[in-house]
């Protein structure tokens, strides 16, 4: 009788600590209807003030007022754009979020990171940086042609700035400057809000630059002499690509937002709905004109398509900068 009640007494514990595993296995599927339940923690991997900042600001805006809860912007720059990536590696849940720049692609080729790319999960791809190369107002070369004779005849006398010592910029660049045997003194910044004020400021002779040498374009204080895309832009026809010039090299540089691994898909959905419509939503057109950058929209799946894919031609990326003794 004894030992009856004991076993009885054991298969109820049993079958209640069951229910309460069943219980809390069940409560992410439950929350995921009412997920945002608190505020989202967006990563941009570059100071305030920049492109990135600026159109992610616009967006988050509009995409909180679809979730229902607020988006706080937290500006990590720095570690060539990758501090987003390695802040998902660490997030709890789903309420953290983050800027994908290419860079989150490469770093693994050069560097011990601490995160994995193929890890993370993606959820839309937003637009693509428009990159030009652009000179104050009152510099002396009036087109490419004129700063590459000058550039020859100068050889490590003029300096270009860009955004990362290893960004795809710098890449491009370098491919550019081998083409025509020119030799710059490139110079590498941490993001485009430094890089302007030492463009503006006469410390850096021509600078490779994104949607933020836009208003300094419209108020006089800079021009492009070429743009590194693969198309003439539509806010600057005028403007040749390095293609028109003879050299095929351009930037591809999309980015869009991922979070941690294994984020459940209705929150994904949820996320890339609400961004999505912040997408096409006036303000966030507006905003992507204002910087001169395309709209560049990938689903979720597409998304992590194009990750895997870019994650590969890294690597190629990667050889180029080590042939260059760039890196080690």
């Amino acid at each position: 009788m004894h030992t009856n009640d004991t076993r009885r007494r054991f298969i109820g514990r049993t079958l209640l600590a069951g229910l309460g595993l069943a219980g809390l296995a069940a409560a992410p599927m439950a929350s995921a209807a009412d997920y945002p339940d608190k505020p989202i923690q967006l990563i941009v991997p570059y100071g305030a003030g920049g492109p990135t900042d600026a159109l992610l600001r616009t967006l988050a805006t509009q995409a909180s007022q679809q979730l229902g809860q607020s988006i706080v912007i937290e500006n990590r720059p720095g570690a060539n754009g990758t501090f987003g990536a390695a802040m998902l590696a660490r997030a709890r849940d789903s309420h953290t979020i983050a800027v994908i720049p290419a860079t989150v692609f490469r770093e693994p080729f050069l560097a011990k990171v601490p995160y994995d790319p193929l890890k993370l999960t993606y959820i839309i791809g937003l637009t693509d940086y428009v990159f030009g190369l652009a000179v104050r107002q009152d510099a002396p070369w009036q087109s490419w042609q004129e700063l590459a004779e000058d550039a020859a005849r100068r050889p490590g006398r003029i300096s270009v700035g860009m955004a990362g010592a290893t960004g795809t910029a710098r890449i491009v660049l370098g491919e550019i400057a081998d083409a025509k045997q020119l030799d710059f003194n490139f110079i590498p910044y941490k993001g485009d809000s430094e890089l302007t004020t030492d463009l503006l400021g006469g410390h850096v002779d021509a600078a490779a630059m994104t949607g933020t040498a836009v208003q300094y374009i419209s108020s006089g204080r800079m021009r492009y002499l070429a743009m590194l895309t693969a198309e003439r832009a539509e806010l600057f026809p005028d403007v040749p690509t390095f293609r028109d010039l003879g050299v095929e090299a351009w930037v591809d540089s999309p980015f869009g937002l991922a979070g941690p691994a294994d984020m459940p898909p209705a929150h994904v959905q949820r996320i890339h709905d609400a961004f999505k419509a912040a997408l096409e939503s006036p303000q966030g057109r507006q905003a992507l004109a204002s910087l001169n950058q395309p709209l560049n929209y990938m689903a979720p799946q597409a998304y992590a398509d194009y990750a895997r894919q870019a994650i590969e031609r890294e690597k190629g990326r990667v050889e180029y900068l080590r042939a260059q003794g760039l890196v080690n």
